[in-house]
C-alpha cells in the first residue's frame, strides 16, 4: 500500500485553502489523495433516469424542472408508462436506474413500492437508486409513517441507495433563501443517518455556485464529515455546479471552471472519510471534466440516459455520454483505468446479457508504488522556478514527466515575473474571413473551399469595410482580416481592403497571416519584404501568427504539404519585425507530433524573439480533428492544453504575453489557463469561422469574459492589440457588466 497519510484539516484551514491556495497547488494536493486511494482507477456508471413526475408541491425557487398544475408540459408517469419505459431499457446493459422526481399526493407510498418492485422485476441486477432525502421525508410524512419504515418498505421492494440530492447548501442563511419549502438540513442528515443504520448506502450532494459564500461551503462539508464519522454510510460526495438560467434566484452565471476545480479539490481534501468524489458529466463541459479527474475527482458519474432535471436547468446536453464505451474511451484518453460500476461501487460481471454484482467491491484498496528516488523533472523545475532558462532537452523532460499541476504552479509564478500584478487582459475583436477559397488543401482544415465549390465565397473590399465598420460600432477595437489562399485575389485587393478600413474605421488592423503574405508575394513576383511594406503602407498595423501550426517540417509535410515551411514562416516574421510590425506567434498541436517536436517549435520562437523582440504574445491551440482529413492518433484534452500553456510560459521566457484559447478549449479550461501561466483571455471574437467549421462551437460575450477573469482571481482589463489599457474593471463596476 502507499505510505501516503492524509492529515485531517480544520474548517479554518479548509476556508483558507479555498480562498487563498493557488489553483494548481490545490489540484495537486487533491490529486495526490485521489491517487493514494484509487491509483489510476476512475469509476463510471451506465444509468437510465426515470422521473415519475415534474409536478411538485415543494416548488423550489432554484429548480427549473417542476411545472405548475395544468402546465402543457407537465406529466405523471403511471405504472403502465413506467413498464413501457423499462421495457426499452432492458437491453441497454445498465448498471443503475435513477428514480427521482417531484412530490405530489397522487404518487404515494404504494405507488413507489409498486414502481420499485416493477423495476426490480424488469431490470434484475441493476442498482435501483435515487429518491432524495427530501422525497423520502415527504412520502413518509404523507403516509403517516416514520422515515425508517418508509425506507424498510422501499428496500424490501429493491431500493438500493439514496442518491444524495436535495442537500443544496445546509447553512440556514442560504437554505432559507434557495429552498424555503424544503426540509431543514438536520432533517436531510437524519434521513441519511437512518439509512446508514439500516445498512442502506447513500451519497451526498452539495449544490454550489449560486448565492453561497465560501464559509457556507465549508460548513456544508463539515456537517457531512461529522455524519460520516458517526455512521460511515456515505459512498461518494457529489459537488453539483448550479446551472444559472434566469430563474427566481436571479443568478446570472453559474460557477466557472476555476471555481468548480477548486470546490472539487477542497471536497476531496476535506472529506477525508469519504471514499469517493464524483462530478457529473451532464453538468459540464467534457474538457473541464477531464481536468477535474486530475483534481481529486475519481468518479465522473454516468450516461444518465433520459435525464431531465439537469437538462431543464440548462446543463450542456452536447457534452453528454450515451454509451459505456464512449465513457471508457474518454477516461483512457486522460490516462485513467476505467472501472464500470454502479453508484454503490459494486464489482460487476456479465450474466446472461446483463451486468450483475459479484458480491465484491470495485473500489477495493489499490497498491501504489512509491519510489524513494527524486524524479528527474524535479531539479529541472526547481531551476526554472529560480529563473534559469530551459534547454530544449530539459523542456522535453518537463513536458513528458512533470505533473501538469506542478508545471502550472511554477508557470504561474513565472507569469508574475513576466507580467507583474493582478491584472488579466482581453481584447474586443472580430475575425473576418474575406474568402474561404483556398488552393493549399490543408488536411487539417475544415473551413476552406475549392474554387469550384458551391460553398466558395469572396467578399468585395466594400463589403469587408462595411462589416468592419459595424464591428467597430459594436465596440470592437481590433479586426483580423484573413482568408484562404485565393488565386483570384491579388495584392491590390488586400490593399483596397486595408486602406478602406484605415480611412473609414477607427480600429486596429491586426490582419493577414504569414501564409497569405507569402502566397501574395509569390503571385506578384515580389519579395516578402516588399509585400509586407506595401501592406503596411495600406494600413496593416500588426500581424497574427497564423499558419505556424508546428514549426517542424516533418509534420508540416504531412498535414499541409503545399504550405510554407518552418524557416519561411520564421523568416517572414523576422522581416515583419524589421519594418516595425509587431506580431503574435501561434502553435497548433495534436497532429501526432512528439514532445521534442513541440519543444522545437517553442525554441524556434524563442530564438527569433531573442533576435528581434517582435512577438507580443504566444497562443497555443489544440487541433480539432472533426470534419478534417487528418486522422489524429489521440484527441487532445483539457489536461494536455494546461500542460502546453504551462510549458510555453516556462520556455518562452522572452515573450511577455501568453494567451488562453477558449475557441478550442472552451471558456472554463481557458479560464484555468490564467492560473497555469497565461495572462490574457484572448478576444471576445464577435465572429469565428475556421475552428467552428470543425464542429466546435464555444462562444463568449464581453460580460462573460469579465466574469471569468474576475472569478479566476484577477482584475479584468480590456486592452488594445498592443496591450495598452482601455478599461480596468473594478469591483464598483460589477453591476455595469450586464
Amino acid at each position: 500500500m502507499s505510505d501516503f497519510v492524509q492529515q485531517r484539516i480544520t474548517d479554518a484551514e479548509a476556508l483558507d485553502m479555498l480562498q487563498n491556495m493557488p489553483t494548481a497547488e490545490l489540484m495537486a494536493r487533491a490529486d495526490a489523495i485521489r491517487r493514494a486511494r484509487h491509483g489510476n482507477r476512475t469509476y463510471y456508471v451506465h444509468s437510465h433516469n426515470l422521473n415519475p413526475t415534474n409536478l411538485c408541491v415543494v416548488k423550489c425557487k432554484l429548480c427549473s424542472f417542476w411545472r405548475p398544475e395544468n402546465a402543457e408540459d407537465s406529466y405523471i408517469t403511471t405504472l403502465d408508462d413506467a413498464r413501457k419505459n423499462l421495457e426499452k431499457a432492458q437491453n441497454w446493459n445498465l448498471t443503475d436506474l435513477h428514480i427521482v422526481g417531484g412530490m405530489i399526493p397522487e404518487l404515494d407510498m404504494p405507488y413507489y413500492e409498486k414502481l420499485f418492485s416493477l423495476s426490480r422485476e424488469m431490470l434484475p441486477g441493476v442498482l435501483l437508486q435515487g429518491m432524495t432525502a427530501v422525497e423520502i421525508h415527504w412520502i413518509a410524512g404523507n403516509a403517516g409513517i416514520s422515515v425508517k419504515e418508509c425506507l424498510e418498505r422501499l428496500m424490501a421492494c429493491g431500493f438500493g441507495s439514496i442518491s444524495g440530492g436535495g442537500a443544496e447548501i445546509f447553512h440556514p442563511d442560504i437554505r432559507k433563501k434557495i429552498a424555503t419549502t424544503k426540509i431543514l438540513a438536520q432533517h436531510w442528515l437524519d434521513v441519511h443517518r437512518t439509512a446508514h443504520e439500516l445498512g442502506l448506502p447513500t451519497n451526498a450532494t452539495m449544490l454550489f455556485g449560486h448565492i453561497e459564500k465560501d464559509m457556507h461551503l465549508v460548513d456544508h462539508l463539515s456537517r457531512l464529515r461529522a455524519l460520516q464519522d458517526e455512521t460511515g454510510g456515505f459512498r461518494a460526495a457529489i459537488p453539483l455546479p448550479f446551472q444559472a438560467n434566469g430563474k427566481a434566484l436571479g443568478v446570472k452565471y453559474g460557477p466557472t471552471g476555476d471555481r468548480q476545480v477548486r470546490v472539487a479539490a477542497l471536497t476531496r481534501i476535506y472529506l477525508d472519510n469519504f471514499p469517493h468524489v464524483r462530478m457529473l458529466v451532464n453538468y459540464m463541459d467534457r474538457k473541464l471534466l477531464g481536468v477535474l479527474t486530475h483534481s481529486g475527482v475519481d468518479d465522473i458519474g454516468g450516461t444518465s440516459l433520459n435525464e431531465r432535471i439537469a437538462k431543464a436547468a440548462g446543463a450542456p446536453q452536447s457534452q453528454k455520454f450515451f454509451s459505456a464505451d464512449e465513457m471508457e474511451e474518454f477516461l483512457r484518453n486522460h490516462g485513467h483505468e476505467p472501472v464500470l460500476t454502479n453508484s454503490v461501487y459494486d464489482d460487476l460481471k456479465p450474466d446472461n446479457g446483463h451486468l450483475v454484482p459479484t458480491g465484491e467491491k470495485a473500489d477495493a484498496p489499490v497498491e501504489c508504488q512509491v519510489s524513494g528516488n527524486e524524479p528527474r523533472w524535479k531539479p529541472i523545475l526547481d531551476r526554472v522556478e529560480s529563473g534559469a532558462r530551459l534547454s530544449a532537452e530539459d523542456a522535453v523532460v518537463l513536458l513528458d514527466d512533470a505533473p501538469f499541476q506542478e508545471l502550472g504552479r511554477v508557470a504561474s509564478l513565472r507569469r508574475q515575473v513576466a507580467v507583474p500584478g493582478d491584472r488579466a487582459t482581453y481584447v474586443f475583436d472580430k475575425n473576418l474571413n474575406c474568402t474561404n477559397v483556398c488552393v493549399t488543401d490543408c488536411k487539417f482544415c475544415a473551413f476552406y473551399a475549392k474554387p469550384e465549390s458551391k460553398r466558395a465565397y469572396t467578399l468585395t473590399p466594400e463589403q469587408v469595410v462595411e462589416k468592419v465598420r459595424r464591428a467597430a460600432e459594436k465596440g470592437a477595437t481590433q479586426i483580423l482580416v484573413q482568408g484562404g489562399l485565393n488565386p483570384d485575389l491579388k495584392l491590390d485587393y488586400y490593399e483596397k481592403c486595408l486602406s478602406g478600413i484605415r480611412d473609414k474605421v477607427d480600429i486596429w488592423i491586426h490582419s493577414m497571416s504569414p501564409t497569405e503574405i507569402e502566397f501574395l508575394a509569390k503571385e506578384e513576383g515580389i519579395s516578402i519584404r516588399e509585400c509586407l511594406e506595401r501592406l503596411k503602407a495600406a494600413g496593416l498595423q500588426s500581424l497574427p501568427g497564423g499558419g505556424a501550426e508546428i514549426l517542424v517540417d516533418d509534420i508540416r509535410k504531412v498535414i499541409s504539404p503545399k504550405k510554407t515551411r518552418s524557416k519561411a514562416w520564421l523568416d517572414l516574421m523576422e522581416d515583419a519585425h524589421a519594418i516595425g510590425l509587431k506580431t503574435t506567434a501561434t502553435m497548433v498541436y495534436g497532429f501526432g507530433e512528439t514532445s521534442a517536436q513541440r519543444i522545437e517549435h517553442l525554441i524556434k520562437v524563442r530564438d527569433l524573439q531573442d533576435r528581434t523582440g517582435g512577438f507580443t504574445a504566444f497562443i497555443p491551440w489544440s487541433f480539432s480533428p472533426d470534419k478534417t482529413e487528418v486522422e489524429c492518433p489521440r484527441r487532445q484534452n483539457g489536461v494536455d492544453y494546461l500542460r502546453m500553456i504551462a510549458i510555453a510560459r516556462l520556455v518562452l521566457d522572452n515573450v511577455p504575453h501568453l494567451q488562453a484559447g477558449w475557441v478550442t478549449e472552451g471558456p472554463d479550461v481557458a479560464q484555468l489557463a490564467l492560473n497555469f501561466g497565461a495572462d490574457d483571455y484572448g478576444g471576445v471574437l464577435m465572429t469565428e469561422e475556421v475552428v467552428s467549421a470543425t464542429g466546435l462551437d464555444y462562444g463568449v460575450n464581453e460580460p462573460q469574459v469579465v466574469n471569468m477573469i474576475r472569478e479566476a482571481g484577477y482584475v479584468p482589463v480590456q486592452r488594445t492589440t498592443q496591450y495598452d489599457v482601455i478599461k480596468v474593471y473594478g469591483e464598483e463596476l460589477a453591476e455595469a457588466e450586464a
